[in-house]
């Protein structure tokens, strides 16, 4: 058994590793580094099944918003390693797409090719590209790395008719900041449509799906700060802002706490009450050892693993 399989046995030793590793990023950080292999979904992919997650991620965004097409100016959150998302926006009705990242994901030009060129011949789109199909030569795209999310939008106001992001909004620092920022960034009428995933993105894998909800807080600060790993800001403080402002939005549960797969969007009365007891078994069996922020928060809220919030200026 390797030393990283026997460290990940105990919540103890993964805790000390994740706290050596943010200090690591921390210093990559400060060095002016922000390339990371995180968000390089598409390397170990076929161009076929590339593509097909691409598109399966674009009719989500349509069906989460309830709307046939996205218009005007787009702003996705988190890219990754790929940009086909952007080509089919364009492709299908916006006028630019401006893809924001903190971070800088690796990847390969001789990989990403062959991506774009597969969805641009099957949208007669090759005339959006100038040149051989790349990130580079893709017009209509504008793409700001190293740049967090928290920033970008706090000087952008009424600019943007969509903001868009997959599994992101856990990962930044202030996510309900971030927010209250996109809000006042969009135009009137636009969206913002965000898929978040309150997973512990495999930090205790072995152990029990919450268990990342026992570390105390500063600790676990000291863990994740630096490398972006999961926020830990659940589905009640997405409930609360949502309340708060007032605003014409939605929330729907996507994945629940100790459930495998993934479900249709959906309000909690409307999930089977055999999945509902599942995630709310799953809560109640580690409450007793949860940290004190966790400790008020409803069982039902807790059994809430990911949720699509979408919101309309």
């Amino acid at each position: 058994m390797s030393l990283r399989a026997l460290v990940k046995k105990s919540v103890t030793a993964s805790s000390i590793y994740y706290l050596a590793d943010d200090w690591r990023a921390g210093r990559r950080r400060a060095s002016g580094s922000i390339e990371t292999t995180s968000g390089s979904r598409h390397q170990s992919l076929s161009v076929a099944e590339s593509t097909a997650y691409i598109r399966n991620v674009f009719t989500d965004y349509l069906a989460y918003g309830g709307v046939s097409q996205l218009t005007g100016r787009v702003a996705e959150i988190g890219p990754g390693d790929n940009f086909g998302l952007a080509l089919l926006l364009l492709a299908n009705g916006a006028d630019e797409v401006h893809a924001i990242d903190r971070f800088y994901s690796k990847r390969d030009p001789d990989i990403q090719g062959p991506i774009y060129r597969a969805l641009a011949n099957e949208e007669g789109a090759e005339d959006l590209f100038d040149g051989e199909p790349g990130e580079d030569t893709m017009s209509g795209l504008s793409y700001h790395p190293g740049v967090a999310a928290e920033e970008f939008f706090s000087d952008r106001r009424a600019s943007y008719d969509a903001i868009l992001s997959r599994a992101v909004l856990e990962h930044l620092y202030d996510p309900i900041g971030a927010l209250d920022d996109m809000v006042r960034a969009l135009k009137p009428g636009g969206r913002l449509i965000h898929r978040i995933d309150f997973r512990d993105h495999g930090m205790f894998a072995g152990h029990h799906p919450l268990t990342f909800l026992t570390i105390g807080e500063n600790w676990y600060r000291r863990m994740t700060r630096q490398s972006g790993r999961p926020n830990r800001v659940l589905l009640h403080r997405y409930q609360n802002w949502l309340d708060e402002k007032g605003l014409e939005g939605d929330i729907r549960i996507t994945r629940l706490a100790g459930v495998k797969d993934e479900i249709k969007p959906a309000n909690w009365p409307d999930i089977s009450s055999d999945l509902r007891e599942a995630a709310l078994a799953s809560v109640k069996k580690i409450r007793p050892k949860l940290a004190a922020p966790f400790r008020t928060v409803a069982d039902e809220d807790l059994a809430v693993a990911g949720i699509v919030l979408t919101v309309k200026a």
